[in-house]
Parts: structure tokens; sequence; C-alpha cells
């Protein structure tokens, strides 16, 4: 039977994340959870440890890796690893006011507003590490949002619960004195795109031009130390803009496709047992799309989702990319970085894109999912045993590669 422990012994900060507060404690084993880490289950929270173990079915198949297509906020196939946290209120943009120091080693987080492409207002936060407040000029990172529903904390799940990439990877930044803006993407989150207007992957490389340029001009950042870190299609962005913006140091790469993204989406439905009759349909379609920017009348219906209606433009603009193109014009260092049990972005794609970079490094989280997150034990639901990723996340993201990333920007934006 479980028993959640009395409030006097509930411990007042979090088992993994040590100096943040918990919030309350797990019900199996009564270890502190912060908010970061509470995972709701069908019999009360639990931390992270104990997720997968008997009797969890209904919270294992919740927090199951789904295939979501962003029809809102521009198309395209992701490999979500669905974690248990709830968006925070600090993550809302409009305003320029200080909070709280809530991020992990002191840092201060502060919610932005900056004008993108056609002055679309952007919403973000700027994560400022305790050494920003001493008047020092700090290194700054920008980090790009990938592929469907991000905002400037991670990944959003339609109905589930987020993935906090974005939010994590400023935590360790801050934490090596580097002063982090993260924003909601044009088209999600509080940066809203009027339906009038088109999604154009141009106008996304001109938002991140603007968000460096905006970090740039903060006085704790020393505008010749910028890094930018590009996750899934924020790295094609991030290597479009390296090649115009020369005050970018390197490039952090995640999850980055190196192939055109037709042949990345055909090798996924190949991989997938109920998909692979697709994939002579997708060329189908990307072929007509790319000839005279218009989708086709007859759309499979299997394929319609992954084609919204009014995205042309952008659905044009992502399937011309040829990625080792963008590579082969970046001229600052790079790393890649891919988590080894992700199957939409895979060694060939490293391989490509380092063969075109022209000072790459590269590392492979072994146990991670497209998100960092490291994978667990295999899925014995037979109804999902077609999931090409085929392993129950937990909600431990790869060490090893947020500190290798954190250390990669931390040389190349040295003084």
């Amino acid at each position: 039977m479980t028993t959640t422990p009395a409030p006097e012994q509930l411990s007042r900060t979090c088992t993994r994340h040590g100096r943040k507060p918990a919030v309350t404690s797990c019900a199996r084993c009564g270890a502190g959870v912060c908010r970061d880490c509470v995972v709701p289950t069908s019999v009360g929270v639990k931390c992270s440890a104990c997720i997968g173990r008997p009797g969890e079915k209904a919270a294992t198949a919740a927090r199951r890796r789904r295939l979501i297509w962003a029809a809102g906020g521009g198309a395209a196939l992701v490999a979500l690893v669905l974690v248990a946290t709830n968006l925070s209120s600090d993550g809302s943009g409009g305003s320029t006011r200080a909070t709280a120091p809530i991020l992990q080693g002191g840092a201060a987080l502060r919610t932005v507003q900056f004008e993108g492409a056609d002055d679309l207002k952007l919403a973000g936060a700027l994560a400022l590490p305790e050494g920003a407040a001493s008047g020092s000029k700090l290194a700054g990172v920008v980090i790009l949002a990938g592929y469907g529903p991000t905002n400037r904390n991670g990944v959003v799940a339609e109905g589930g619960v987020p993935d906090n990439l974005y939010r994590e990877l400023s935590e360790a930044f801050a934490e090596s004195e580097m002063v982090t803006l993260t924003y909601d993407k044009r088209g999600t989150g509080q940066s809203v795109l009027p339906e009038s207007e088109p999604l154009r992957f141009e106008d996304l490389v001109s938002d991140a031009a603007a968000a460096v340029e905006f970090l740039a001009q903060r006085a704790e950042v020393d505008p010749e130390r910028i890094a930018v870190v590009g996750h899934g299609e924020g790295g094609l962005v991030a290597m479009q803009l390296a090649d115009q913006e020369p005050r970018i140091r390197g490039l952090g790469l995640i999850s980055v496709p190196g192939r055109p993204f037709v042949e990345v989406l055909a090798d996924d439905f190949a991989g997938s047992a109920h998909r692979g009759e697709e994939v002579a349909g997708l060329r189908v379609v990307v072929a007509s799309l790319l000839e005279d920017g218009k989708l086709p009348a007859d759309i499979p219906a299997s394929l319609a989702g992954f084609f919204p209606a009014g995205r042309q433009e952008y659905l044009t603009d992502i399937f011309s990319l040829e990625p080792v193109a963008l590579a082969r014009e970046v001229d600052i260092p790079a790393l890649v970085v891919r988590g080894g049990v992700a199957t939409f972005v895979t060694a060939a794609d490293e391989s490509a894109l380092r063969g075109a970079l022209s000072a790459d490094e590269a590392f492979v989280a072994g146990d991670a999912g497209p998100t960092l997150l490291v994978q667990g034990a295999p899925i014995a639901d037979a109804e999902h045993a077609h999931d090409n990723i085929g392993v129950a996340p937990t909600r431990e993201r790869s060490a090893e590669a947020i500190a290798r990333i954190t250390q990669f920007l931390t040389r190349v934006t040295a003084a």
C-alpha cells in the first residue's frame, strides 16, 4: 500500500536537484520533489526514480513517446519524449520584470520581449547568472527551438505534459556564468502570429537575428562573445544565421537533420511497420509542393495531418532546405549532438553534418532520445510495439550531453 509521508517528513529540498525547494514528496519513497520533477500518476505524485515500477501502466502510457505534427505552428514530424512537469508561470512573456532567483546556482529569470521579422513581438526569458549583477560582461547564448509546438521552455505536447529541454539548458549555462535567451518562436506561446500572416523559414532566421541583437545589447553581455544552440529545426536556422551574423562564436546543434527533410521523414516512415506503405505517397506530395508551391487536392488521409492547409510557404521552405549546403557555409566551431536511441535524426545525419562543417565536434548520448532524455525499459504494450524509439522515458536528462554542450560553449565564448 502506498502512503504519503507526513508533513514533518517532507524534505526541504529536491532529492535530485539539491538546491531547488521541494514542493511535495514522492508517494512511494518519500523523496523531496521540486516542481520540475513532479510526476503525477494514478496513485499520487512520484519522483522520476520511482516511475516505471509495477502498477503504473496508466502513468507510463501517458508519458510514452508519441509522434506529433504541429499543424498550428509549422508542420514537421518530431519524436517527442513526454516528461511530467508543468510550464511555470515565469515562462510568460511581455514584460521585463525580474523574478526571484529560481534557477539553479542562484540565477534570476526575467521575462522579456523584442521585435522579430515584420515587427512581430516575440516573448521570451532571460536567464541571468549571479555574476551578471557585478557589472561583468558575460558570454551570451541564444537557444533556438525545434520543430512543431515549442515555446521558450521546450517541447509542448498537445493535451500532455511538456519537455523543458531549453529551460534545463538555460540552468546549466547560467551555472557556468553565461547569460541565456530563450523565446517562444513565432506562432507559439505568447509570440502570437496573426492568422493572416504566413509562416516562413526566412522569418524564423530573421527572428533569431533579432534575438542575437537583443542579447548583444544587454548590459550584462559581451557582444563579441555570443553563441547559438539550435534544436531540430532551430539548428537549421542557426546554421543559416551563422553565415549572416559575424558576432556568433560557435554553434551547438542538437538533433539536427543532415539530409533533406523528405529523406528524414521517408526513413522514419519506412522504419515503422504501420507506415512503410506511405513513403511513396509522401514523395508524391512533396514533389508536387516543390514544383509549384501548392499541395495536391488528393492528399491521402493518412498524410493529411503532415501537410496542414495554409502552411504552403513554410512547407515549401522546409522541404527545399539542404542541410549540408547550410553547413558548408558555417566557418565557426560547431558541436553536433544527438541521442543514440532517437531514429528521427540518426548517425547518417550526424555524418552528413560533420562532413560539411568546417570545424566540428560531435557527441552521441547513447541512451538518450531526441531531446536528450535518458531512456528506460522497453515498452511492453503490444499496441505501441511499432514505436520507432521503442523505449519508455524516464525523467532524467543526459548529464553527459548537457555537460559537453556547456563545456563547448564556455570554450568558444572564452574572452
